[in-house]
């Protein structure tokens, strides 16, 4: 019979439960493994209040596994990624902090068209504006206009009457106020 199997952890006074998470952790093994080595060997399982399973697992499988003694350039490695992710992280970080620069210059950029928007929106309102008033200002003149030509025409007129009652002599000028001419 092997160590451990068939409720021989029960019977030993120095098994603990553990999750196998936890198994997983100390023997150095993935959590499935856990779980198959749990079930191959037949130890007792229960959940806990919050609904995690644990196993009593005897003393011996608790500790690590012998052949997974860790590897002296393990922590090399280890090391070796702890330099390249934090490398990674400023890399990171660098770029987090250029796209943030670029939002805001983009920000910048979309506050100036709008405002040229608005500008531009402006000034074909005062270019409109001041359209019509030239359109009223030229109608005004060429009204003007008109009105100087009639009051040219009328000074004209009043004025060859005035020359003609001029050369009119005393006596046809009395005739004609009497039959009420005023030519």
């Amino acid at each position: 019979m092997m160590a451990g199997v068939n409720g021989e952890a029960d019977e030993s006074p120095d098994s603990r439960w553990m999750s196998y998470n936890e198994l997983a952790a100390a023997r150095r093994i993935a959590t499935s493994s856990a779980i198959k080595l749990v079930q191959r060997r037949g130890w007792r399982r229960q959940k806990d209040n919050h609904g995690t399973v644990r196993a009593l697992v005897p003393p011996e499988w608790s500790l690590p596994a012998r052949d997974k003694e860790p590897d002296p350039d393990f922590a090399g490695a280890i090391a070796a990624l702890e330099a390249t992710a934090a490398a990674l992280r400023e890399q990171a970080e660098a770029a987090d902090h250029a796209a943030q620069v670029e939002r805001e210059r983009a920000d910048r950029a979309e506050i100036a068209r709008r405002a040229e928007y608005s500008r531009g929106d402006f000034l074909r309102e005062r270019i409109d504006l001041l359209r019509a008033q030239l359109a009223g200002a030229l109608a005004a003149v060429e009204a003007a206009r008109s009105e100087a030509a009639e009051a040219a025409r009328a000074a004209e007129a009043a004025r060859q009457n005035e020359l003609e009652w001029r050369e009119l002599s005393l006596f046809a000028r009395l005739r004609r106020a009497w039959r009420g001419v005023s030519d």
